[in-house]
């Protein structure tokens, strides 16, 4: 009974143990499968996030590819990387590494389309200058000669009137001359004398009839070309400007003997009167640089209308023109005669100074060749009788021979001379508002496209 009991309890206990044992075994288990199935989810959501992100890379592959090739390319990667290794090498073999793009390419063609476009616009416009020009030269030349045939026509009068003049002269001499014949005769003494002194006074008068008749000749064929002088071309053009340094280059240049520190007056590009356009502003050549170049600095600008190239640029001394002065030279209004430094700044553009006033004094002479008689202050009744006396010769002068008179601050703003200072440099008045060295002269660093195009430029004035 005893040892039935026992095996019993054995068993019972045996039972229990595996039943905690199973029970354990179970709920570790369950958790082991609750931990499994938890990270399974969470890389099945990982999952779904890279297959999301995928997708969108690879539809933006296929956008990019699209953009590349064309809306429906079938290439692969591979192959479009394939031909951009095949343009850069057709396209941008010269560019650096770092540049080798499309976008690249596409900046270089779009500098390229604009440049031609600006000079596609500039030759547009110097075809319609040409065309506005050719019509105000046909129109000139109209004036030109009908002033001309005017000036004949009054040439031939005068010369009749003269011829008139003379045969009644000769006629009246002749008379005189057998009047005294026959008094001589009456009073028995010889005439040789009386007659040679006659014949002296009749070639005498005959010369200053025709010296007189030159003079009106020549005046005559002043008034016309000074008639003609209706509109003045000008002298050349502005290539490249930097406004930021106050530099420009014009088409001039040593072929074109252009003086070292000449200065220029600037116009507009569709300007085609120099002489009655309106003024954008000034330079002045700083230094020659080729054949048909020149570098120059801004003296005076517009911000509102600025200096642009293909803008014209003229002086009215440039191109050996002659001039005279008279009258108080103060170009700087200090009250101190400057006439001296106006004759530099003339020679040291090129012109020459046949005479001029320098107070009382006359220094040579007022020409019949001479272009323009520059006037400055006319001495008042206070001035001395010689210093009137010198202007009046030279304004007397230039009404004989119809020179045209220019006043100096005319003469000054066409030159585009602002002379703030008196100081003389290359032989003329320094106007340059800033020192010309090395160090604030730009050293062409530009882009390569336009330097092609200026050196086509420089070529073709050549």
């Amino acid at each position: 009974m005893f040892k039935a009991a026992f095996w019993w309890n054995f068993a019972l206990i045996v039972f229990f143990l595996i039943t905690v044992s199973l029970g354990v075994t179970l709920y570790v288990f369950y958790q082991m499968n609750a931990e499994t199935l938890m990270h399974l989810q969470e890389l099945s959501d990982a999952q779904a996030v890279k297959n999301g992100e995928l997708m969108v890379k690879q539809n933006e592959l296929e956008e990019f590819k699209k953009k590349i090739d064309g809306e429906e390319t079938k290439k692969t990667v591979q192959e479009l990387v394939d031909d951009h290794a095949a343009v850069m090498k057709k396209y941008a073999e010269n560019f650096t590494k770092s540049n080798q793009s499309y976008s690249s390419i596409l900046a270089y063609l779009f500098n390229q389309m604009q440049v031609q476009n600006f000079t596609l616009d500039a030759n547009q416009q110097d075809t319609l200058d040409l065309t506005a020009f050719n019509e105000n030269r046909t129109k000139y030349n109209s004036i030109a000669m009908d002033s001309v045939k005017k000036h004949t026509a009054i040439f031939t009068e005068d010369k009749n009137v003269y011829a008139k003049a003379l045969a009644e002269i000769e006629a009246d001499l002749n008379k005189q001359k057998n009047d005294l014949d026959k008094l001589v005769k009456a009073a028995g003494t010889s005439t040789d004398s009386i007659i040679k002194k006659l014949n002296n006074d009749l070639t005498k008068t005959n010369e200053d009839i025709k010296v007189q008749m030159g003079k009106n000749i020549k005046a005559r064929q002043q008034l016309a070309k000074n008639d003609t002088r209706v509109a003045e071309k000008p002298n050349g053009q502005i290539q490249f400007i930097s406004a930021a340094q106050g530099k420009a280059t014009i088409n001039l240049g040593s072929a074109d003997n252009i003086p070292l520190s000449a200065s220029f007056s600037v116009y507009s590009r569709s300007e085609t009167d120099m002489k009655n356009g309106k003024k954008k502003g000034s330079i002045q050549v700083a230094q020659i640089t080729g054949l048909h170049s020149a570098d120059c600095i801004v003296t005076s600008d517009n911000p509102s209308d600025p200096i642009l190239p293909g803008d014209k640029i003229y002086s009215p001394v440039i191109g050996d023109r002659h001039f005279a002065i008279a009258g108080f030279i103060d170009m700087d209004n200090n009250g101190i005669n400057d006439v001296e430094q106006l004759v530099k700044l003339l020679e040291a553009n090129g012109a020459v100074v046949d005479g001029y006033q320098n107070e009382d004094k006359q220094v040579r002479r007022l020409e019949e060749t001479t272009d323009f008689l520059i006037i400055g202050r006319r001495p008042d009744e206070s001035a001395r009788e010689e210093e009137r006396m010198t202007f009046t010769n030279f304004t007397k002068a230039a009404h004989e021979f119809n020179t045209p008179q220019l006043s100096l601050d005319q003469l000054l703003q066409d030159m585009g001379v602002n002379p703030d200072r008196s100081s003389v440099i290359q032989g003329g008045v320094d106007t340059r508002p800033i020192p010309y060295t090395k160090s604030n002269y730009s050293g062409g660093d530009v882009s390569g496209l336009y330097k092609e195009d200026r050196n086509n430029s420089n070529n073709e004035n050549e």
